[in-house]
């Protein structure tokens, strides 16, 4: 919802005038009690701090007398564990000087993160032109505790995006060098649609291209902080880069329901990574990452490793020509049916080899998935219990240019009996069973830990 719209070009009263202010606050009210509605995003909600009156913007995430802090403090927000509350959601920027307030929202506000999206894109669409550091992918992937762990907020306060309803489609921003919005019906006419897209067609690569889109929909899948999907986008649908199609209602703007090839094994692909996410609560943490072993079996909670299988010192975490990075979490400490859940991303344009670290006493790694164009297909996310075996510590592995490789920590399995003998070894089963694909909303699980560590130690 927009409960206001007090630009600094307006000249209207904003959110702080008083009959202003109660109508939004009123509304809210008579929506949750009356109507029973239980969660609110709110369309330029940066508005809603302006402590300006008349046609002028100056935003206060503390003043108590803003419309932001009286909705807080009289309709509060949802605790962690659950329970009665408000979800409030906001995109925290809007048009103009001093709206930009990502990570500037009150506690208990989730927030859309422009600088989780602006970060990720800049790191696949401008290499060698926008520069990126390996320390700024981390925070993303971490759950952006530099936005949200300084005033008591969670990683699920992040509400991480690659697309929205406003711009480009996911397959879009990867097929696009720029907006085309006075394309004919049915692709156009649009008016507006924002300039600044940091879009990349990938070379026209149609294959590149859809790699590229496996990867932005795995570091929604893969990063602490909750997913966001636009419909659609599961499928790879496109609108020949119109990113501003609200004013169509045509063929082109509706869900098809006949999808090529790439589009159902794009389709297989994304569900069976949020499948996967459903099933590991170690990717969906409450509390920020720890570096610290806290259960005594010798890994990290988190660590964080160079393509060497070493852990970045400083020089490594912010040297913008650093495109590799890897991470493994130690799922003993979540609960999690993974030992430990290794995640390495090359986001550099040549073959990158990764060294492999330990995958926990008497594990090896198992491959999930790999978004190199060589795997590509139906079954590029592995079926549950169909992971292939990668090897243990200090194995190489050769993840090719801008590709993600995902892998799981288990027993390995012994070699089925020759046929007509009988086997006296226990069955080993698949730490990685996973249910069926029902929903992306994430679940909040029960505790877990902290943000990003540049010192892990290394293993």
């Amino acid at each position: 919802m927009s409960a206001a719209r007090n630009l600094p070009s307006s000249g209207g009263r904003g959110s702080q005038h008083p009959v202003a202010q109660d109508l939004i606050v009123d509304s809210l009210a008579y929506w949750m009690n009356t109507l029973g509605i239980d969660g609110f995003r709110h369309d330029l909600a940066s508005v809603l701090g302006n402590t300006c009156q008349h046609g002028c913007f100056s935003y206060s995430r503390t003043d108590p007398n803003t419309a932001l802090n009286r909705i807080t403090r009289e309709m509060p927000p949802r605790l962690a564990g659950g329970g009665v509350g408000v979800d409030w959601i906001a995109e925290p920027w809007a048009i103009g000087a001093g709206t930009y307030q990502v990570g500037n929202f009150p506690a208990g506000w989730s927030e859309w993160n422009g600088q989780y999206r602006d970060t990720l894109r800049r790191d696949q669409n401008k290499l060698g032109v926008d520069p990126v550091t390996p320390g700024q992918l981390a925070d993303r992937f971490a759950g952006s505790s530099d936005l949200y762990g300084d005033d008591g907020r969670r990683p699920w306060n992040s509400v991480n995006f690659m697309v929205a309803h406003d711009g480009f489609t996911l397959a879009d921003l990867y097929a696009c060098n720029g907006k085309n919005n006075n394309q004919p019906w049915p692709y156009g006419p649009s008016d507006g649609g924002s300039d600044d897209n940091i879009s990349w067609d990938q070379g026209g690569v149609a294959a590149d291209q859809r790699r590229a889109a496996r990867n932005g929909q795995a570091f929604l899948m893969l990063s602490a902080g909750t997913p966001m999907l636009t419909g659609g986008d599961e499928v790879l649908r496109g609108l020949r880069c119109n990113n501003n199609p609200y004013n169509l209602d045509s063929s082109a703007n509706w869900l098809g329901w006949s999808p090529t090839t790439d589009q159902t094994n794009f389709r297989t692909f994304a569900s069976r990574l949020a499948a996967f996410r459903h099933a590991h609560p170690a990717l969906r943490p409450v509390n920020f990452y720890s570096a610290a072993d806290t259960n005594g079996n010798g890994l990290a909670q988190l660590a964080w490793f160079t393509p060497a299988g070493v852990s970045p010192d400083g020089a490594y975490w912010g040297n913008a020509n650093n495109h590799a990075l890897a991470w493994r979490i130690d799922g003993t400490e979540f609960g999690d049916p993974a030992s430990a859940i290794y995640v390495a991303y090359n986001g550099w344009s040549g073959d990158v080899n990764f060294t492999l670290p330990a995958p926990g006493a008497g594990k090896q790694w198992y491959r999930v998935t790999d978004t190199a164009n060589w795997a590509e297909g139906a079954n590029q996310v592995a079926a549950p219990g169909a992971e292939a075996l990668i090897g243990g510590q200090g194995t190489g592995y050769l993840l090719r240019g801008r590709s993600l490789l995902l892998l799981i920590a288990r027993w390995r399995k012994p070699p089925a009996p020759p046929p007509g003998s009988v086997s006296h070894t226990p069955t080993i089963i698949s730490t990685s069973v996973r249910p069926s694909f029902e929903t992306i909303r994430d679940a909040r699980p029960h505790a877990h830990a902290r943000a990003r560590a540049p010192c892990a130690a290394p293993v």
